[in-house]
Parts: C-alpha cells; structure tokens; sequence
C-alpha cells in the first residue's frame, strides 16, 4: 500500500469536520481522517478461511511463521504498549523500570513469561515482608515486555518490567533484584518521563543492531541511525519482528490498567481541548495516489 507523507498545511479543516481524539495520559492525539472506508471486504469464515464479499469467494488464510510477516499487527501492540505507558505512568516517581537478562542464552519465549511471573510474585512476597513500608508501597501494577536480542546475542529473550505503585516506589538495591530473578543480570532504573520510555519501546522493539552476523541478508538489508548508550549506531530496520512467533504476546499487563479514552468530536471541540496543550509534532500523509487517496492528518500534542 503506498503511503505519502504531504506538506500538512495543504489541507484545511473546518470547524465541523470530524476529529477522534485519543487521551492517554498527558499525551493528546487529535486525527483527521478524510475518505475512511468504513465497510469490511472480507467475512471471516472459520480460522483456515475467509469470505471475499467483493467476489463470494472463499479463500484460504495465509499463516504467518512469525510477526515480522504481519507489521499492521506489530504496529497496533506497539502503539497499544505506549498508550498503556502514558497512561499509568503519570506520576513518574511511583514507578521503576527493570530489566532482567539470562546468564545463559534464552530461547523458550513462554519460559520467559513465566520467569518473569514467579519473579514479581517473589517480588511481591519481599515487600509484604518490608515493615517501613506503607501498603501502598507494598503492591504494584505492571506492564512487562519481552525483547529478543537478536542472533548476535544468540536470540536469546530478555525481560523489561515497569513496576507502577501508588505511592512514590520504595527503593530496591539491585542486589536484591539479582537475588531474586536469579536467572542473570539485573538492572534497575527511575523512570523520568513516560513519554520517552514509550518511545523507548517504539524504536527498539521492531529494530535490531546491525553486526556482521545480523546483516548476513545482504546489501539490501534496510538500516537506519540511531543514538544507543550515547554511541551512535546502525540498526536493521523491522529486524527484530522476525524473533517474535505469531500468537506471541509483544507484551502482558496487570487488570484494571487505565487505557486510553477515544472520543469522536469536532475539530472546533478538538481545539479547544488542547489549546492549553503544546503541540509537539504532526504529520500529515496520504494512503494510496495522491488526489484520490485517504488523507490522514495527526496532530500530537503534550498536557502543559
């Protein structure tokens, strides 16, 4: 599908023109969709067919081997975990980011999950033992993303867990993390903005870093700039998606997380729900031939 990124001050809004506005957090995004089409072309029929409505034919389902065959999928997880980031990690001072790795490789990616709930359980148990701890800091919700590292780390799989609590997060050495995840190396982090670990997440979950090993595909391998550990490095783009097997979660979640709240409005409604916002990036593009395409405009703004 051809996409086309165009000047945004070509198109014109008017104050009646529909709008959704996504709420996450302190991040607001205002999108303008012009030429939607609303109607599904296909009728799922079972999990090996579908149902072209265009033509009445049935078709058999292309199955994919692993996440990197489906990118609109991938880009949804994605997009879903930086939501669930910005809105429940509003009070940066409640939370911690950790990050638990293997000693050895680590290939079984449903191990990995489960590591990693036997970990927060044992988490939880040490600070339920924590007497100078109020009980708001003594139980936590939390987002944990599993990231493979790709064949120059022998694709082995490695946790990042935000621990969310209620009131400002208790201070936990990293001795104590080690000992209890006991599968490697830990390393524990404040988290300063949500904004920035969402990115985090966006840029690094799909790419992987270029070596001689993971650039084995050739010269037409796709790599791109980018700024690691203050070192700036070669990335394969969409590299990473290859690691993750179809049906495997990107990332897993406590019940009852706040989710972001999607409201179709005006765009004169629209604006003046941000006007005390600061827009901090938009983008305009057209799906399809330009003149005859689906125009889509977004407008990223951030809570002053």
């Amino acid at each position: 599908m051809k996409i086309t990124k165009i000047e945004s001050s070509r198109i014109v809004l008017h104050d009646d023109s529909e709008v959704k506005v996504k709420t996450s957090g302190k991040s607001i995004l205002v999108q303008f969709l012009a030429g939607q089409n609303k109607e599904c072309r296909i009728q799922n029929l079972s999990k090996e067919e579908y149902l072209d409505k265009a033509t009445g034919e049935v078709r058999q389902k292309n199955h994919r081997d692993s996440r990197f065959h489906s990118p609109k999928s991938v880009r949804r997880s994605i997009n879903t975990l930086m939501d669930l980031i910005r809105c429940n990690a509003t009070e940066t001072s409640h939370c911690k980011w950790i990050t638990l790795t293997y000693r050895h490789v680590m290939t079984d990616h449903e191990k990995v999950y489960e590591d990693g709930k036997m970990f927060l359980r044992r988490l939880q148990r040490h600070l339920e033992r924590q007497s100078e701890l109020s009980d708001a800091q003594k139980s936590f919700r939390r987002i944990t993303v599993a990231e493979p590292q790709g064949e120059g780390h022998g694709n082995s799989w490695h946790l990042h867990i935000l621990l969310i609590f209620e009131d400002t997060a208790p201070f936990i050495s990293n001795g104590i993390m080690a000992e209890l995840w006991n599968y490697g190396i830990t390393d524990t982090h404040k988290v300063y903005d949500a904004e920035v670990l969402a990115l985090y997440f966006k840029a690094y979950l799909s790419d992987v870093e270029y070596t001689a090993e993971a650039g084995k595909g050739g010269s037409g391998v796709k790599t791109v700039e980018k700024l690691a550990d203050g070192v700036s490095k070669q990335f394969i783009k969409g590299e990473r998606l290859r690691y993750y097997p179809t049906g495997m979660p990107l990332f897993t979640s406590s019940r009852g997380m706040r989710r972001s709240v999607v409201e179709k409005v005006s765009n004169q409604e629209a604006e003046e729900r941000v006007s005390d916002c600061k827009m901090v990036y938009r983008e305009t593009f057209v799906i399809g031939e330009v003149g005859c395409g689906n125009i889509v405009d977004k407008r990223y703004y951030k809570k002053r």
